[in-house]
């Protein structure tokens, strides 16, 4: 695909953490011109083995921190980056020092399965906002102070935060968050931790101060389904690698894919960053694609959008409407909405009606709030056609807004149904010698049974030192 090679539409830093994340980084690494990197990216890891397996981030920009892994438990991560000072310190120095926000965008990768990856995005998020953009809020705030008097500034306070965020706004360094949610054979425990960070990222996401572009739930359980039914023709050794690829790919597709041009209607890259940076809310990415020959009039290619905006790339379904248990139907508010056409060569007599009949069905179908912007190349592309169609909405896939609690539920369920048993070591029989009576005389040897006898008795009546009793062995069922 040549378009490909054209300048990105927004400059982005990709900083991945974690195993998962970086990883993720590594394939934006991979993507050079002229021998030059197009995207600057950084690793951030637990521990010096992971970093090394990476293959193409420079490894000035990989920062362990040393701590031999956190055994896929955010919980844990969280308190050691809250509690270790040498280790919280060198996060922070990541963030502010390593990461140079001059790009547009500064996208944040991890798994959500994990603990390194879950737990220092999270701490991220507010270490970027401490740093970044909320000395802006402040540097604002305090030019509104020398405006006002003391006693009118005091008394509203928080409307001048307000005029001071709307003011500083401008100047954020947004940033844009791809995470992946883990498979359901991952567990329950993995299930539960994930649903708790999740909504933590979520709520920092809604929140317009934090500057969170966009977030991108990527479901892994989504990526294996597609990866095990592919195949071969996957070419992919996992689904973790096939999974990294494809949401590196769909997100440089159309980073570059928006600023060619050539045709009647071209995607303009102001445009789309306006969808990208502009509001919050989860970015929904589809592509689907056909062969030449599969295409033969404008009602073809306008299927091939409507198709791609009934599926996602990336994750399940979000639903844009429900109704509620008293019958009113609801909207998730949908902001600017982008089309993308590329079509091989050979249709290049085609036009761009096609284009205006996929938005007039997309208004239908979108509880819209913004603009549809749309635009086509025709370029060098396997000889297929692709409609990438791509917007921000205020809503979550369908497995993270409700299917990871039914998933854990139904693991707790089975849990309980489950009829454990209490294994001991058998014992090893020997010869029975309790009914010998030897008749033996001790006294000869010096004890004196009565002597023993009287300590036994008076060792029953002493009271029991509860600080040494033995609690080995206690049946706590």
């Amino acid at each position: 695909m040549s378009f490909t090679n054209n300048k990105p539409s927004i400059n982005m830093t990709i900083v991945g953490f974690g195993q998962a994340g970086t990883r993720m980084a590594d394939c934006f690494a991979a993507i050079k011109d002229s021998n030059e990197y197009v995207y600057n990216t950084l690793a951030l890891n637990s521990n010096d083995g992971d970093l090394q397996e990476l293959k193409y981030i420079p490894r000035d920009n990989r920062v362990s921190l040393n701590l031999g892994g956190l055994g896929k438990n955010p919980t844990k991560a969280m308190a050691i980056l809250e509690n270790d000072e040498p280790v919280r310190e060198k996060l922070k120095s990541f963030i502010t020092q390593s990461i140079r926000p001059k790009d547009e965008l500064v996208l944040f990768a991890a798994g959500l399965g994990g603990g390194t990856g879950t737990s220092t995005l999270v701490r991220a998020l507010e270490e970027f906002y401490d740093f970044n953009n909320k000395p802006k809020i402040i540097e604002e705030l305090k030019k509104i102070q020398a405006e006002t008097g003391a006693a009118d500034f005091k008394a509203n306070l928080e409307k001048y935060k307000v005029q001071a965020f709307k003011k500083a706004q401008e100047r954020f360094v947004k940033i844009g968050v791809v995470v992946t949610l883990p498979v359901r054979s991952d567990g329950p425990d993995v299930l539960r931790q994930v649903n708790e960070f999740a909504d933590r990222i979520w709520r920092a996401a809604k929140n317009p101060a934090k500057g969170i572009a966009f977030v991108i739930f990527a479901d892994n359980q989504y990526f294996y389904d597609r990866w095990k039914e592919l195949g071969p023709n996957a070419k992919a050794d996992n689904y973790r690698d096939y999974a990294n690829r494809e949401i590196c790919n769909l997100i440089h597709e159309l980073n570059t894919g928006t600023n060619g041009g050539g045709t009647s209607v071209t995607f303009d890259s102001q445009d789309f960053r306006r969808i990208v940076l502009e509001g919050t809310g989860s970015l929904v990415i589809s592509k689907d694609s056909k062969k030449v020959e599969e295409i033969n009039n404008v009602n073809d290619l306008k299927g091939l959008f409507t198709s791609a905006l009934a599926a996602n790339s990336l994750h399940d379904p979000i639903s844009l409407q429900e109704t509620d248990e008293n019958g009113v139907t609801q909207f998730a508010k949908v902001h600017h909405v982008g089309l993308l056409g590329v079509l091989d060569k050979k249709l290049e007599n085609m036009g761009s009606s096609f284009l205006d009949e996929a938005k007039n069905e997309l208004i239908e179908k979108l509880p819209l709030s913004g603009t549809v912007f749309s635009g086509y190349l025709q370029d060098k592309h396997d000889f297929r056609v692709s409609a990438y169609t791509f917007y921000k909405v205020e809503a979550l896939p369908q497995r993270l807004a409700k299917g990871l609690v039914k998933e854990y539920e139904e693991f707790v369920q089975k849990q309980k149904a489950v009829s454990y048993r209490e294994d001991s070591i058998a014992k090893i029989a020997v010869a029975d010698d309790e009914n010998l009576d030897l008749d033996l005389d001790l006294s000869e040897l010096g004890i004196d049974m009565a002597e023993i006898e009287a300590a036994a008795a008076k060792e029953e009546d002493e009271e029991i030192d509860l600080n040494n009793l033995n609690f080995d062995g206690i049946d706590l069922d």
